[in-house]
């Protein structure tokens, strides 16, 4: 037996998405990402799977963060032709990756960075926000929300912090 991936036919592309957002909810998000890469082998400019897929990808950020996959879900958003949603979701991973952070005891000075990130990507967003559409203002708030909570502030630069160890 050959070891081999199968192209699955496009007259199933839609089930196989219905498929994928099913694993999502089942928080299976790595089978969510499998089907989305089957479905995209066969529909690279599906709209809607790449969403899934940004997502999926997104879902699995606490799990284990790293470059790699930042970039996978960088270079996904920019296939997007939307500009309202190249910002929000760049500002979807900006957030993840900040709450991602707000886990790691050592690490809250990063989480307000990367809200800050965000923030500026949900603005660039609800500014270009279709009619009755406001997901990128409640991601804001959440944002906002989750600094105050935090009590979060900006990182103090390496320079700051030379000049307190010479006084």
């Amino acid at each position: 037996m050959e070891l081999k991936l199968h192209d699955i036919r496009i007259s199933a592309v839609d089930k196989a998405l219905e498929k994928a957002k099913q694993y999502r909810s089942l928080l299976e998000p790595e089978i969510a990402e499998s089907i989305c890469l089957d479905i995209l082998n066969v529909a690279p400019e599906n709209q809607d799977v790449l969403i899934v897929y940004i997502l999926a990808l997104l879902d699995q950020i606490a799990r284990a963060e790293n470059q790699t996959q930042i970039k996978i879900i960088e270079r996904t958003i920019e296939k997007l032709d939307s500009q309202y949603q190249r910002y929000y979701y760049a500002g979807l991973l900006n957030e993840r990756r900040a709450r991602h952070l707000l886990a790691q005891s050592m690490s809250h000075s990063f989480a307000y960075d990367c809200f800050i990130e965000a923030l500026h990507c949900y603005q660039q967003a609800i500014d270009r926000c279709p009619e009755k559409n406001d997901e990128a203002t409640l991601r804001w708030n959440s944002c906002i929300r989750s600094i105050e909570k935090e009590k979060l502030k900006p990182r103090r630069d390496s320079e700051d912090l030379l000049v307190d160890m010479e006084s």
